[in-house]
């Protein structure tokens, strides 16, 4: 299948002539998520906060691996005309980062990646899609009744709340979801597989979650193996989405890192 690259949509924050910072988000996420955190990152950075390919306001795609959106975030520096960015990804978007600096390494100034390791890890988003793909969106009358569908299937507060931001009502009546669903559930295998980790010498941060299985220590080990400039930092308390819940630990120790 011929891969095409995307005008990928972004909310810019900041001065055109500070130092330019992308945002990626993870899996199902867009780039509302890091508005806040954006904003704060504004105070001494251009920040770009991108939706990815098939997900929010960006276009649809039936590709869906790291090596075209890696190339969407090229083509996206090439038409806001920067040279080099730093680049903060989470989850999905941090494997994206990690391809991106792979395929461009002289495009990228300084390097974070969130609760994600480079490699492939066991599929176990099904649950999740098969709420979305089966919840009576065309029909129902409200946002409660999706809501209330997914926490029957779900049993998640948090994730059903996080969920529920892909949704958008339509102007003919009843719901849908911003995410292409179809092409990201047949597409999980591709979200969940290893992108390269070679030496390099790019100024690289992994920062985790130590209540979050998604990074242990050989992934460490790795990193600090294949990155001579290499950081990592814990945030104890933080899951998975540890910007969303200790955003104050994630700003202050990610910006310690950039401004270094």
């Amino acid at each position: 299948m011929t891969k095409q690259t995307h005008a990928l949509f972004y909310r810019e924050l900041g001065e055109t002539d500070a130092r330019p910072l992308l945002i990626l988000h993870g899996l199902l996420g867009t780039s509302d998520n890091w508005q806040t955190l954006g904003k704060q990152f504004a105070q001494t950075h251009r920040v770009h906060l991108i939706d990815q390919r098939n997900h929010g306001r960006s276009p649809h795609d039936p590709v869906h691996d790291y090596a075209a959106m890696a190339e969407d975030v090229l083509h996206h520096l090439n038409r806001t005309g920067i040279d080099r960015a730093s680049i903060i990804g989470h989850s999905m978007g941090g494997k994206t980062a990690l391809m991106f600096a792979h395929l461009h390494p002289n495009r990228v100034q300084k390097l974070v990646v969130a609760d994600m390791a480079a490699r492939r890890y066991e599929p176990h988003h099904e649950a999740i899609f098969d709420a979305l793909l089966s919840a009576p969106i065309q029909a129902a009358q409200g946002r409660a009744q999706v809501e209330q569908h997914l926490m029957g299937q779900l049993a998640d507060p948090g994730m059903v709340g996080f969920l529920m931001k892909n949704l958008r009502r339509e102007k003919t009546g009843g719901f849908a979801w911003r995410p292409n669903l179809p092409v990201l559930a047949n597409g999980l295998y591709a979200v969940v597989d290893a992108v390269p980790l070679e030496m390099n010498t790019l100024p690289t941060l992994a920062i985790y979650g130590g209540q979050s299985n998604y990074v242990n220590p050989q992934d460490l080990v790795d990193f600090a193996s294949a990155c001579m400039q290499f950081q990592s930092h814990e945030i104890k308390e933080a899951g998975h989405w540890l910007h969303a819940s200790q955003p104050d630990e994630f700003f202050e120790e990610v910006a310690a890192f950039l401004e270094g």
